[in-house]
């Protein structure tokens, strides 16, 4: 038994206190993960069952996490290109925009997981963490589709290989398509006690819908894969294993200065914009990044 609890007698009318055994923390723990994941998956976010264009692309999705002294938040980061620079790598990845723009705090970093579970087969032994790539410069940021590009500088990393962007997104029109990235509340206090697990999702690409954003009219993508804060900055991959588009406004509203053609109340039709590949890939050249296809 990892921990057990007993109820502690009454004195003086006190409320029943709940006392809790060593090592009980880890049992609850674990009913809080499992707790929170059911609700996910009950909202259409896995971690487990990934179709072959998931798997391919799961090691090549990160975090993006801001975290200080007065709270955190995380996005989600995918890597597009790498090259070597000595005897370290430059490893480059696109996020939101608004992460790095907004990261005022004194620790940001990629982490390719945030609070999977660390239990060893005994069930008490806990394994290492994932390591931080805390060493980000910022590269280049596209205000008008909220997208950054950073880059971490460091030795041999194990990650996927960056995703390959092909010049066009339509033959995965009305396709089934995956979104992977960490949904979940991305503000809070302490990202210690979060269930931000990496997941995916699966949708439709439903079609093109013009959208306004800081004043910038521009050509998205209305998928129905479902996608919450910490989602933004995701791919989203068609069966091949190519990117699509980037999530950018899960929870799209006119208060936030986006604008759609798209109507959000036909149920159905849509959960999230994505930045066509298109765009990603005019990003990359500007860079003097060669796409992987």
């Amino acid at each position: 038994m990892i921990g057990s609890g007993v109820v502690c007698p009454l004195r003086n009318n006190e409320e029943p206190r709940l006392h809790v055994r060593a090592g009980a923390r880890f049992s609850i723990a674990m009913l809080m993960a499992a707790a929170a994941s059911a609700a996910l998956s009950a909202e259409g976010f896995f971690t487990d069952d990934r179709p072959p264009a998931v798997r391919a692309a799961w090691g090549s999705v990160y975090a993006f996490v801001c975290e200080g002294r007065g709270d955190a938040y995380t996005a989600t980061a995918f890597l597009i290109g790498r090259g070597a620079r000595g005897k370290s790598t430059d490893y480059f990845f696109i996020t939101a925009g608004h992460a790095i723009e907004d990261c005022r705090q004194p620790h940001r970093y990629l982490v390719d997981n945030i609070n999977q579970p660390r239990l060893e087969s005994d069930g008490i032994t806990l394994a290492a963490r994932p390591p931080r790539l805390s060493d980000i410069a910022l590269v280049y940021v596209d205000d008008a589709y909220d997208l950054a590009v950073i880059k971490v500088t460091a030795g041999a990393l194990r990650t996927g290989a960056p995703l390959p962007v092909g010049d066009t997104c339509e033959r995965a029109l009305h396709q089934e398509v995956y979104a992977i990235g960490f949904p979940g509340v991305s503000k809070r206090r302490s990202l210690r006690l979060s269930q931000e697990m990496k997941r995916w999702s699966k949708g439709e690409f439903v079609g093109f819908g013009k959208a306004e954003f800081r004043g910038t009219q521009s050509m998205y993508i209305a998928a129905s894969v479902d996608s919450l804060p910490g989602n933004s900055g995701g791919p989203v991959v068609d069966a091949r294993g190519e990117l699509v588009g980037v999530v950018v406004k899960g929870a799209a509203a006119p208060e936030n200065g986006f604008r759609y053609d798209v109507d959000p109340t036909k149920k159905g039709d849509w959960h999230s914009f994505l930045v066509p590949c298109q765009a990603v890939l005019r990003i990359m050249q500007r860079i003097g990044l060669r796409p992987t296809n």
